[in-house]
């Protein structure tokens, strides 16, 4: 039998690696880096860095993709002032470091019930730091910045600052200062907080520079690293108070052990379970090669994001995955981003990973120009790049290329048939377009489906048996 559903396209073919790269996905960014990304409701994709596309005379602290990856000319050009640094989700908004945070509305505009912190009669900023978002939207700032709160006592710099969820000084609050910078900080799961600084001293208490505070701020002597020298970048909290560091620093117990990504033991020792001694290689790059970003992949690992070159000696560009035990795994290999200069300084890192909500891709961003999945490497991917998840079992991307499960004519301007040598007990087709939004659902009992649209565009075509997606195929409607 033959069944008649919707559709026209041309197959792209993906190379065989989990993470294949979308070459109809590719951003006109001319330099110099994209920090952060938040992938809006309507497919478009927000950035946070310091851009500049062709034509701009100044740099850009945002800015907004099409699905395509080509700037949205609609969008306002803001300044430097909404986006810089790390994009925090919050409800349906989200805040943007920018030395000081913004909020912003679901489609990127600057949320005006939440001021400019230097606006509010208290405070005054100077050195930026980082930020913590609470749930009911309050805002917890580090760096050093001036308060001069005279009716409450807070006269001077301080670190850690709380803020209301307007934008305003708490004023309840107790806030905190050392003698340095708070540079970057984390929540872990008891409500203490984890922190980088140059502080030797903090509220009166001699700290290491990666200490760990209760959730008022006050230090917490009973955790203690050691780590004298060096930078700590982020930090990723289990729920047993085990923390993992990731950064380029040193111990003054060992002091010509530099260490990139470990793992502290509640009492800030390094836990011995864990690999503490990956080395992140800075092969052809300025600077110190570092560890900038770790995001869960799965229950049993993790992306590890950075400035560097290889792991190991293993070549990776910008991106790899690290098991829970420390041990490099198989994923990007030789992959990742290309080097890209600016003002005589070579970078080639990725600092940010975010998966779209069916988690049927991936949208990584740094500072780097071409991007490498192991089959293809695109030398116009440039600071923004959109890779699509395959098969992690088999590390092929598509199924529909194997025996008994066909498409034609293909490409096409028409009608396309889809063949099933074999169809499924519980066999269903989805059709999603470049948004991932689906526009068909179809379930399958021939052996031949025809498929029409007539509206151009890029699509995926997934076969699903039950709940378990068997085949999944890049398609475009020309």
């Amino acid at each position: 039998m033959h069944t008649v559903v919707s559709f026209t396209l041309a197959t792209v073919v993906h190379g065989q690696a989990p993470f294949s790269l979308d070459t109809t996905f590719r951003t006109s960014i001319q330099n110099q880096y994209v920090n952060s990304i938040h992938l809006l409701s309507d497919g478009c994709v927000f950035l946070s860095g310091n851009i500049r596309f062709p034509g701009d005379v100044s740099f850009r602290g945002s800015a907004k993709l099409l699905a395509n990856g080509q700037r949205d000319l609609s969008f306002p050009s803001f300044p430097l002032t909404t986006g810089g640094g790390e994009i925090t989700p919050w409800n349906d908004r989200f805040y943007v470091d920018n030395g000081l945070v913004r909020r912003m509305t679901p489609e990127g505009l600057i949320d005006p019930s939440f001021i400019m912190m230097n606006n509010g009669p208290y405070f005054t900023s100077l050195q930026p730091g980082d930020h913590h978002v609470y749930p009911d939207g309050r805002v917890l700032l580090s760096g050093k910045h001036t308060l001069d709160d005279t009716a409450r006592g807070f006269v001077g710099n301080y670190n850690l600052i709380w803020f209301s969820n307007t934008g305003y000084l708490d004023t309840t609050r107790t806030h905190r200062k050392g003698n340095g910078i708070v540079w970057f900080f984390e929540e872990l799961p008891d409500g203490k907080f984890i922190c980088h600084s140059t502080c030797t001293v903090f509220e009166g208490v001699p700290v290491d520079m990666i200490f760990r505070t209760d959730a008022g701020g006050m230090p917490d002597t009973t955790f203690n690293t050691g780590v004298t020298s060096g930078q700590a970048f982020d930090y990723y909290a289990l729920p047993d108070s085990r923390v993992y560091v990731g950064g380029n620093f040193t111990r003054g117990a060992e002091p010509s052990q530099t260490l990139q990504l470990v793992r502290f033991m509640p009492d800030g020792s390094l836990d011995p379970t864990f690999n503490n001694v990956l080395q992140f290689g800075g092969e052809g790059i300025s600077g110190t090669p570092k560890v900038n970003r770790m995001v869960p992949f799965g229950a049993d690992k993790f992306f590890v994001l950075g400035h560097y070159r290889s792991v190991n000696g293993e070549p990776r560009g910008g991106i790899s995955v690290v098991d829970t035990t420390g041990q490099l795994l198989p994923y990007f290999d030789g992959c990742g981003g290309g080097l890209f200069t600016y003002m005589g300084l070579t970078a080639g890192s990725i600092t940010s990973i975010v998966p779209t909500s069916d988690t049927l891709f991936y949208y990584v961003s740094g500072r780097y120009t071409g991007y490498d999945d192991g089959t293809t490497n695109d030398t116009l991917q440039r600071f923004v790049t959109r890779l699509h998840v395959g098969d992690f079992t088999t590390g092929a991307s598509s199924a529909l290329s194997r025996p008994g499960f066909s498409l034609y004519p293909n490409p096409s301007s028409g009608n396309v048939t889809l063949r099933l040598e074999h169809v499924p007990r519980d066999a269903q087709l989805v059709l999603r377009d470049a948004l991932s939004r689906v526009v068909l659902r179809q379930r399958l009992s021939d052996h031949y489906t025809t498929l029409a649209l007539a509206q151009s565009g890029v699509y995926l075509l997934e076969l699903w048996d039950g709940d378990r997606r068997i085949a999944t195929q890049r398609v475009v409607v020309e």
